[in-house]
């Protein structure tokens, strides 16, 4: 394989009642095109069949005799009333039907095998099976002849090891325990307190990665608590004191993105989490037959013919159960990802064209414009054109890096576009007729980028301006958080008018530029700004100092912190810088554009409204809201 690494790849499937179950063949091909996300160093699935049968099965990868094996077990009370074999690449698993009083008693004999170094129990549940091994998708589903399997729910990983080697197969995920299965790309960094929270509550045998810890956490918490505050804790939103001191040691902490399934007896259900950075992507989608969770958009619409299809807010949740549907969908009012079904009969098809060379064939290519179809998450279009003007028209939805350093092309996207989309381009223009990922435009220094959609997390982060080169996006659409973060020049004109559903955190330590947001933002959303216990502190510092007055102080405590240092008397600001957590917190202003900004915009939403089919210069005569860096 022509292998690019690239971080851990997820998929996760649960069909919807009325639908009948799903072949162990989709969940492989699904993961396998994106195979390129991990490694030969393992893969692995995880099917759930509600109530299909009441005994309880576990699969050990075990290295000795099995009659040994079946010894121990019954030293812990453990009766096996069937058996059978798996062989693995590595090492074989045995598999058994089992009969048991008391849970502990699984903990106890996976404590031993670990110490004896003789084995695993990696899988454990009425509903749940994991298949996991050493190697890619599609070997390690050849390996345990999934396409002869069916399920109600699969999930799907496959592995970039950063916290454990990978050469032996229960190092891979998923990672289970008692009808609990999880696949994560990340890494955890509170793996310590989270492993420590674990061994108060019994749990002391560990393979050493990070990922694991999850699926024994989430089952202490789903024992306890209900489902949503479960998820609260584990992502850090609970509210009760009580409780979130109580269970500090349950909080994930570092990028993650992580798929649950999960069997309550009565439902199963599908959950997918990512951090409030959103570091890791996650794609979700449902149609008339089931509901799906994925690292790329490419990966549902491989299968479906026309998903709805969203992305996962930062720091949220989405919950689905198969017999009640989508609970949380993830992201308040989301509109679905379109696929713009338009074509070119003549051009490139990108159809049967690895995801990585299709740039290869573009270049080859003879004409005044480029039309490609079939595009499905292929990266790096438009990296390693050559310095001659190129004019390229994609259809789909295209991979990570489109147009990273681009200079003078012009490349327009009938679809939508993945993560990463135009690092440090420098001039040229890129027209995208759908929704745009994460990190979008970060380092831009030149060139124009048009979204008619929404655009995900962290976009635009270190745009910069040089001399006559000024960045320009226009964005039609929503974003996510940290929209400019860092931002040291150029201009970003946000259209959409639905304010009260944009992301957080504005603006965070800008330096240079401005940030035109049709509509009024909310205060409390711009920039990084200290939490409300630090802010009170500050207040009654300056006031014991005598800074301020009471007056004052009993105005400035009902107020956000960017509207104090607003407010506050000039001798008073130099106090302030200390409480910024490291990012400098730009200003703003609600009001109607002046004429120069207007004079400048115009030209601007001229050319976005000729080249996207718009009409957006009557906007101009609206009120923005303007966040620009703040005068020291």
């Amino acid at each position: 394989m022509n292998y690019t690494p690239s971080s851990c790849g997820l998929f996760g499937i649960m069909r919807k009642t009325n639908s009948g179950k799903i072949s162990g063949s989709i969940p492989v091909k699904c993961l396998d095109y994106i195979r390129y996300r991990g490694s030969d160093k393992g893969s692995g699935y995880a099917s759930f069949n509600l109530n299909e049968t009441n005994s309880f099965t576990v699969k050990i990868f075990y290295r000795d005799e099995d009659e040994k094996l079946q010894a121990l077990l019954q030293e812990h009370g453990i009766e096996v009333q069937n058996s059978y074999t798996e062989n693995g690449k590595s090492i074989k698993s045995c598999c058994y039907d089992i009969v048991f009083e008391n849970s502990k008693s699984l903990d106890e004999v996976n404590a031993t095998l670990w110490n004896e170094g003789s084995g695993r129990l990696y899988s454990a549940g009425r509903s749940l099976l994991v298949y996991k091994g050493v190697g890619y998708p599609d070997e390690v589903g050849e390996e345990y002849a999934l396409n002869q399997k069916e399920a109600d729910m699969w999930l799907a990983h496959t592995r970039q090891p950063t916290n454990s080697p990978g050469y032996l197969p229960y190092w891979s995920h998923p990672f289970s325990t008692f009808n609990i299965a999880i696949v994560h790309n990340g890494d955890i960094s509170s793996f310590g307190a989270n492993r420590e929270y674990l061994k108060s509550k019994g749990v002391t045998s560990f393979v050493g990665t990070d990922s694991e810890v999850i699926a024994h956490i989430f089952k202490e918490l789903i024992g306890e608590y209900d489902l949503i505050t479960a998820l609260k804790i584990m992502s850090g939103n609970v509210d009760d004191p009580e409780i979130k001191y109580r269970t500090r040691g349950c909080v994930l902490d570092g990028p993650y993105t992580l798929i649950i399934g999960y069997d309550d007896g009565q439902d199963i259900y599908m959950i997918a989490m990512a951090d409030r950075t959103k570091l890791r992507p996650a794609i979700l989608g449902e149609d008339d037959n089931n509901i799906f969770i994925a690292s790329e958009e490419s990966q549902i619409r491989i299968i479906s013919q026309d998903p709805k299809i969203w992305t996962l807010e930062p720091g949220s949740f989405f919950i689905s159960s198969m017999k009640r549907g989508i609970i949380n969908p993830g992201r308040e009012n989301f509109k679905s990802r379109e696929k713009l079904k338009e074509i070119e009969e003549h051009g490139i098809d990108a159809g049967n064209i690895d995801y990585n060379m299709l740039d290869r064939e573009i270049v080859k290519y003879h004409g005044n414009h480029i039309y490609v179809n079939n595009v499905a998450g292929h990266r790096y279009i438009g990296m390693t054109f050559p310095g001659e003007h190129r004019n390229v028209t994609l259809y789909g939805n295209a991979g990570n890096c489109l147009m990273n350093l681009n200079e003078n092309n012009t490349v327009m996207v009938k679809g939508n576009v993945a993560d990463d989309c135009c690092d440090s381009m420098s001039g040229g223009i890129v027209k995208i007729f759908g929704d745009a990922g994460d990190v979008l435009g970060q380092a831009l220094s030149g060139g124009k980028i048009y979204v008619d959609g929404n655009v995900g997390n962290r976009a635009c982060i270190q745009m910069r301006e040089y001399g006559a080169s000024i960045p320009k996006v226009i964005i039609n659409g929503k974003f996510d958080d940290y929209l400019g973060e860092y931002m040291a020049g150029g201009t970003i004109l946000v259209l959409s008018n639905s304010s009260i559903n944009f992301g957080k955190y504005i603006g965070s330590g800008m330096l240079g530029g401005k940030i035109f947001i049709r509509g009024k933002i909310k205060s409390k959303n711009i920039g990084v700004q200290p939490a409300s216990m630090v802010k009170k502190g500050m207040l009654k510092a300056l006031k014991i100092a005598g800074i301020i007055e009471e007056f004052q102080y009993t105005k400035f405590i009902r107020k956000n912190f960017i509207d104090i240092i607003r407010e506050l008397p000039e001798d008073a600001r130099m106090y302030t810088r200390k409480y910024y957590s490291g990012h400098q917190i730009p200003d703003y202003e609600y009001r109607y554009l002046s004429s120069e900004e207007k004079e400048d915009l115009i030209i601007i939403l001229q050319d976005f409204d000729k080249e996207m089919w718009k009409n957006s210069s009557k906007y101009l005569d609206d009120k923005f809201t303007v966040i620009h860096p703040r005068k020291r």
